[in-house]
């Protein structure tokens, strides 16, 4: 069941880019997200044979297209009226659209792929160094032959299973591996966590001991008098290594109270300042990975999702580099999160809808408690105004923002290039959609979300069972939330099953008992039904990460 750790056997593959004078980040962005005016992709449904075969863009040119005619072969077209919907070409329409669009924009040949086409044409404002290879680091001869082949899982299949980037940009490994070389509170929780991930429960007594014992080492260096900066990115990273074991496990208390003694740490810290923090922790870019962790973990908190994010979501933009523009949301961060791949800016804007719900929840409550008659409606009218202000104004945004180009040329093939496109395409979706019910308040059943749900649920049905499907918790949750047909309740109760009997992460398990609740409570899909207030009346702190 383990392989042997053998350093000698193992090589780094350098992903480094070629140099190249072409597009700036911003122009690349652009490209990869061509739409026509109503925001939705353009494409050709009507193209000859030969683009249709290549999976190009047909300009529809007669009797001979553009593509035919330059490469000097028989352009063959259909007889009009035998067309054929495909319904696995309308899932990855996104995607084939970005395909022929930077290839016709940048002038690249047909023959290069667009992973070509992304290294060649994209000069990115960033020096781009593949992590280190934690495989060369020296065997760690002191471990007892169970601990071994506990951290042996932990690097060759629980490390590769959570993350949506290639093994070695891995934060996973290169952050945590060469520090618990010399942290035992580290090596500790990773041997505990994979123990757990391979046992899937917290009955197993091994795994527990091994993360009982890093709590009992994190609390003792935490009664130190003075902390190192060493000590301080240690101690961050045993607890995120405590809450990612809780969470894989299914915990719904544990692993909260861990992250809310870890947000006790930084405000302890740094007075609740996020670039601080990042000098405190060495401004290393394992230190900002482990800031856009703590945003990672935030956002999917059902926590956050009740009363705010832990942190307000500028400063996080300011620490990550990261413009949150009025139109546009633009991530320029160099650091790839293994965890959110091309997708974090999705999350950040989840978090903008989250403070935004928020916000909204105290006017109304300042609203109802408004007595005389004028007052209140002068009132409502400001309420109202600002709340279609606010949900134009996060509907623009998702519409508008890329995908993190940095965790996209970390890609080795265009079938990986194309899932992770889909999985970003699905978190729009997913965003529209929570946005109607955070900000509007807009039932399930209302033909405009059935709609979107459509196609979310094609989005997804495409990335199941690949790389990127680890990604999928808060879009399950969106989707299964908005299903109203019993039909499409009984598909995706039977796309969650099969999910969780392959996928060893049990949060997914818990997803699929709040969203039975949410059937229950809101059984015609005519109430607007939040997953947060379901979790919390189960006495639960979900993480949907």
């Amino acid at each position: 069941m383990f392989n042997a750790f053998t350093v000698n056997d193992l090589a780094l593959v350098d992903q480094k880019p070629a140099n190249s004078a072409g597009k700036t980040l911003a122009e690349f962005q652009t490209l990869l997200n061509d739409t026509n005016s109503t925001g939705r992709p353009i494409r050709s449904r009507s193209g000859c044979g030969e683009c249709r075969r290549r999976k190009k863009r047909c300009d529809e040119t007669k009797p001979v297209c553009r593509l035919c005619k330059r490469l000097g072969i028989e352009c063959v077209w259909r007889q009009p009226g035998t067309e054929r919907k495909n319904a696995k070409r309308r899932q990855s329409q996104a995607i084939k659209v970005r395909l022929s669009s930077v290839e016709e924009t940048s002038g690249v040949s047909t023959t290069h792929t667009l992973i070509d086409t992304l290294r060649t044409n994209l000069q990115t404002s960033f020096d781009y160094e593949p992590q280190m290879n934690v495989f060369s680091l020296p065997f760690i001869r002191h471990l007892s032959e169970t601990e071994s082949r506990y951290l042996d899982y932990y690097i060759n299949y629980v490390s590769s299973t959570l993350s949506l980037l290639p093994q070695e940009t891995n934060y996973l490994l290169s952050l945590y591996i060469p520090l618990a070389v010399h942290n035992k509170a580290i090596m500790s929780g990773l041997i505990g966590w994979s123990g757990l991930f391979l046992a899937g429960t917290k009955s197993e007594e091994t795994p527990m001991k091994y993360i009982q014992n890093a709590v009992d080492l994190c609390d003792k260096t935490l009664k130190s008098d003075e902390l190192t900066i060493s000590d301080k990115l240690e101690l961050v990273c045993v607890f995120f290594i405590l809450c990612a074991a809780e969470i894989c496990v299914g915990d719904v208390k544990n692993w909260y109270d861990i992250f809310g003694r870890l947000h006790k740490f930084i405000l302890d810290e740094c007075n609740g300042n996020l670039k601080t923090l990042l000098g405190l922790l060495g401004d290393t870019e394992g230190a900002k990975w482990l800031l856009s962790n703590f945003l990672y973990h935030d956002v999917l908190s059902s926590s956050s999702h009740e009363e705010g994010t832990l942190f307000p979501i500028d400063q996080y933009c300011e620490a990550l580099d990261i413009i949150p523009g009025t139109t546009q949301l633009m991530d320029s961060g160099t650091v790839c999160d293994p965890l959110q791949g091309c997708v974090r800016p999705m999350y950040v804007l989840l978090g903008q809808i989250i403070n935004t719900k928020n916000k909204l929840d105290k006017m109304q409550e300042d609203l109802n408690a408004i007595e005389d008659r004028d007052s209140y409606k002068q009132k409502k009218f400001e309420f109202l105004t600002a709340l279609e202000m606010d949900f134009e104004e996060l509907e623009t945004r998702i519409k508008n923002t890329n995908p993190h180009t940095p965790s996209l040329l970390l890609l080795k093939d265009d079938k990986e290039l194309e899932d992770h496109l889909t999985l970003f395409e699905t978190y729009k979706l997913s965003l529209r959609i929570y946005l109607r019910y955070m900000v509007r308040k807009t039932p399930p059943a209302v033909p405009e979300i059935q709609l979107m749900l459509q196609e979310l649920t094609l989005c997804m049905d495409v990335i199941m069972d690949t790389n990127v499907q680890s990604g999928l918790c808060f879009a399950l949750m969106v989707a299964g939330m908005s299903c109203v047909d019993p039909v499409d309740r009984d598909q995706m109760e039977a796309r969650l099953r099969s999910f969780c009997s392959k996928f060893p992460v049990k949060n997914f398990e818990l997803v699929l008992i709040l969203i039975r609740k949410a059937w229950e409570l809101n059984e015609d899909g005519a109430h607007c039904v939040n997953w947060f207030d379901i979790s919390e009346s189960m006495g639960w702190y979900l993480s949907l990460a």
